[in-house]
């Protein structure tokens, strides 16, 4: 018994140290350590071109840069008014473009160019969309042929409702060149998205409200969903509406008094933490918004998968603080499905990214590396969920 029992101790201390550090490798965090490295509002996590992991961190302006295994090695960007520099962090995006350069975009009062760098963060130029209207770059894809497909927002005067006024949020995505010049308009939506006590500003964000969510599709086109119906819409780059996708996905339903109540505590809650004078002066405008305008959108996100399937994610429950999520064929077809506390799901090439927080409200950026099937891969994501609310 001694023998085995011996033996069995030294196998243990040989074999677990190795299982450890397999868990380790397959599922790490990245922007934990204190430093330059360190993430305080985590955005938009990629793969990059070179197999590294780029994080916009709305905390301090920069795009941060981590080897495969989650190790900081530098940092891009940051504030300033120049060129090269963020001049607003939220709501601020990046990707890269088909020779591998990074390329970001900011939304409104931020800079109204796309800026190039190099991966190493060398400033290369800025590209000016021709517009004259004020306007916020939402997202951006880049074209083979040096153009864009950009999501533009624009401001638009508020329409008073009794004590209250409520703001519109015109948007459209348009097709530039890669001079700026606008070649076509694809699609335009406007809906009513804030509401305010004020018509001058001090706005707060309505829930349950349609999403303009598209992707780049196949043959040159755009997946399109507004939230308000099943079916997924696909446009040429000329604008056309070209067919339709139908999904089994739920149906957008009627907002529940109860649901609205749960937004608004929740709310309240949030502002009266962050900033309590701001909230008492204003944010209670939120009391007056009783009925929600539009029924409650069956989805919240879109993405792509490099095999070309779709990741969709429902509406937030603001009441269990979880969300559906579906894996889809490029015809629609559910390939698998889950619900889970997690929001920002990117599959890549060699990764899961998605966020999470920790019971003090910290954001995590979870890295998951891929090992087989994307549906497979899909489901992984559960396994290493450790926190159940959303920021």
């Amino acid at each position: 018994m001694k023998k085995t029992s011996g033996f069995f101790i030294c196998f243990c201390l040989m074999f677990f140290p190795l299982v450890f550090y397999s868990l380790e490798k397959e599922h790490f965090f990245i922007g934990q350590e204190d430093g330059d490295g360190f993430l305080a509002i985590p955005r938009h996590v990629q793969e990059g071109p070179d197999g590294n992991i780029y994080v916009f961190d709305w905390g301090d302006f920069f795009i941060k840069v981590y080897s495969p295994g989650g190790k900081y090695l530098r940092r891009m960007g940051g504030r300033g008014q120049g060129p090269g520099e963020v001049q607003r962090a939220d709501g601020a995006g990046f990707g890269f473009t088909q020779d591998a350069k990074l390329y970001f975009t900011e939304f409104f009062r931020g800079h109204r160019w796309i800026t190039f760098i190099e991966l190493s963060g060398e400033f290369i130029k800025v590209l000016t969309p021709e517009i004259n209207e004020s306007f916020g770059i939402n997202d951006a894809i880049p074209l083979e042929d040096g153009g864009f497909l950009v999501h533009f927002s624009f401001s638009s005067k508020p329409e008073m409702k009794k004590d209250y006024y409520l703001y519109k949020s015109p948007q459209s995505l348009v097709r530039i060149d890669q001079e700026g010049k606008v070649i076509s308009e694809i699609i335009n939506k406007e809906h009513f998205t804030l509401i305010s006590s004020h018509g001058d500003g001090a706005t707060s964000n309505l829930p349950f409200i349609p999403v303009f969510e598209w992707i780049p599709f196949k043959d040159d086109s755009i997946l399109f969903t507004d939230g308000m119906s099943k079916n997924f819409k696909v446009y040429n780059y000329k604008g056309s509406l070209i067919r339709e996708i139908e999904t089994a996905l739920p149906a957008p339903v009627k907002v529940k008094s109860r649901e609205l109540n749960a937004w608004r505590q929740r709310r309240e809650e949030l502002m009266m933490q962050r900033n309590p004078g701001w909230y008492n002066r204003f944010g209670k405008v939120i009391e007056k918004y009783k009925k929600s305008l539009y029924d409650k959108p069956n989805v919240s996100g879109i993405s792509s998968t490099p095999e070309g399937n779709l990741i969709i994610a429902g509406p937030v429950q603001f009441e269990e603080m979880e969300r559906d999520y579906w894996l889809l064929d490029e015809s629609g077809k559910i390939l698998t499905q889950m619900r889970s506390a997690v929001w920002g799901i990117r599959m890549c090439e060699h990764f899961i990214f998605f966020y999470t927080t920790d019971e003090d409200q910290n954001e995590l950026v979870h890295c998951v590396k891929r090992r087989g099937p994307e549906k497979e891969d899909f489901l992984r994501i559960k396994d290493y969920v450790i926190s159940s609310s959303f920021p």
